[in-house]
Formats: structure tokens, C-alpha cells, sequence
């Protein structure tokens, strides 16, 4: 009896050889990696990324109400205008006058003749803070002063050195209040000497100073000038 060895049938898929089978499986994963990337690109591109929204906060501005004044009580009102007449100056408005002041800052209410406010040297001295008022034989000459709450009036009379019909003169001073009545006595002085003037002033409003010349150096001449050295008026 003769023995043959069958061989096993080949199944239809291995009828290619193997390294055709692998090389089929290698282009189908290949494939499929290619497609799937495709997918998940075309499907990333479809849903492109939301913008992100910006939020912006502004600061709001505080408005702070002032306070709106209101009428003050009545006893407030009171105490506030007692305060106001205790501070205030004279009733005529004018502002409160000094203890001192001269004669020279002042302004006349009125004058007649020869008047100035300049400083005078008399007898080799100066007084800045002077008065020059003419002398004449009328006494034309005068000035007038606003001395309310002034006391006393001093000053050093004399003829100054630069006055006309200065040598060999004599001349008077007086001092009348607003009546014209005479506060006091005449002085008298000359070019040679200088003296002092002292004038009690109380409760005056208004004084008026004259000067005449009771003697001239020059025959030819009626008048010279004098000097109201540094006069002062104090309360």
C-alpha cells in the first residue's frame, strides 16, 4: 500500500504571499492615520477659538455736596454785630488814630499864604518832621488842622536858615481852636535862638496856627517864614 502526505489547502486569503500582506496592512494604517488627522484638523478648523471677552471697569467719581449755609439764630446774629461795633473805628468811618503822630503827615483842612510840609534846620540842627508856615505883618498866614483825640501839641519854633529876611526878624506863633478863641499865649522867637512850644489841646476838633512877623530884619521887607520843628501831637 502506497502512503502519499497531503498537503493542507491554502485558505483564499494567503494566496499572496506574506510580505504582500504586510505591505497592504502598512498602507491601510498609514491611510487611516492620514484620514483620521484630516478629520480632527477639518473638525479643529470648523471651531475656531471664541475670542475672549475684555471687561472694563470704570472708576465712578465720588461728588461731595458741600453744606449751603443756613441763617444763623437770631441771638447768634446779635452777638456776631455787638462783636463787629466793638472792633469798628470812629463813627465817621475814619480808622483810629495813633497815641503820636506829627503834624507834618497830616493834611490841613485849609490853609492861607505860605504853607509846606518839608523838613526845616534850624541853628545848625534838622527836624525832618517839620512844618513851614509864612510870617507877615497881618498874620495872614495860617493853617488848619483836624486834631480830634490828640491832647497836647509841642514843637521847637524858629526862623529856618535858608528863610528870607531870616537875620535881625522877630516873629509870633499862636494857636486858636475852631471858634478862633486863642488856646494859651503867642510865642515869640528870631533867626538867633529856637523855643518850645506847648499847647494844651483837649476836647478840640480843629486848631488853627498863624504866624506873624512882629519885627523884620530888612525895613524893606513885610515878611520871612518859620519853622514848626518835629511839632507833635499827642493823646
Amino acid at each position: 500500500m502506497k502512503l502519499e502526505k497531503h498537503q493542507p489547502a491554502r485558505s483564499r486569503w494567503q494566496i499572496a504571499p506574506r510580505w504582500v500582506e504586510l505591505l497592504v496592512v502598512s498602507v491601510l494604517t498609514v491611510g487611516t492615520g492620514y484620514f483620521t488627522g484630516r478629520v480632527s484638523e477639518r473638525s479643529t478648523q470648523a471651531d475656531p477659538p471664541q475670542p475672549t471677552a475684555t471687561v472694563t471697569v470704570r472708576a465712578t467719581e465720588t461728588v461731595t455736596a458741600e453744606p449751603t449755609a443756613t441763617d444763623a439764630p437770631t441771638g447768634s446774629a446779635s452777638a456776631s454785630s455787638g462783636s463787629a461795633d466793638q472792633l469798628a473805628g470812629p463813627a465817621d468811618g475814619s480808622s483810629p488814630r495813633p497815641a503820636q503822630g506829627y503834624l507834618s503827615d497830616l493834611d490841613a483842612v485849609t490853609y492861607t499864604g505860605y504853607y509846606g510840609s518839608d523838613p526845616v534846620l534850624m541853628l545848625g540842627v534838622n527836624y525832618p518832621k517839620s512844618v513851614r508856615l509864612g510870617c507877615d505883618t497881618s498874620s495872614h498866614d495860617s493853617v488848619t488842622y483836624d486834631v480830634s483825640s490828640y491832647k497836647h501839641l509841642k514843637a521847637t519854633l524858629g526862623i529856618p536858615s535858608d528863610a528870607d529876611n531870616a537875620i535881625g526878624s522877630v516873629a509870633a506863633v499862636k494857636v486858636f481852636d475852631a471858634s478862633g478863641k486863642q488856646i494859651g499865649q503867642a510865642v515869640q522867637f528870631r533867626s538867633s535862638d529856637t523855643v518850645d512850644l506847648s499847647v494844651d489841646i483837649s476836647g478840640q476838633d480843629q486848631i488853627r496856627i498863624t504866624c506873624a512877623l512882629v519885627k523884620s530884619g530888612d525895613p524893606n521887607r513885610t515878611g520871612t517864614t518859620s519853622g514848626l520843628g518835629d511839632a507833635v501831637l499827642t493823646s
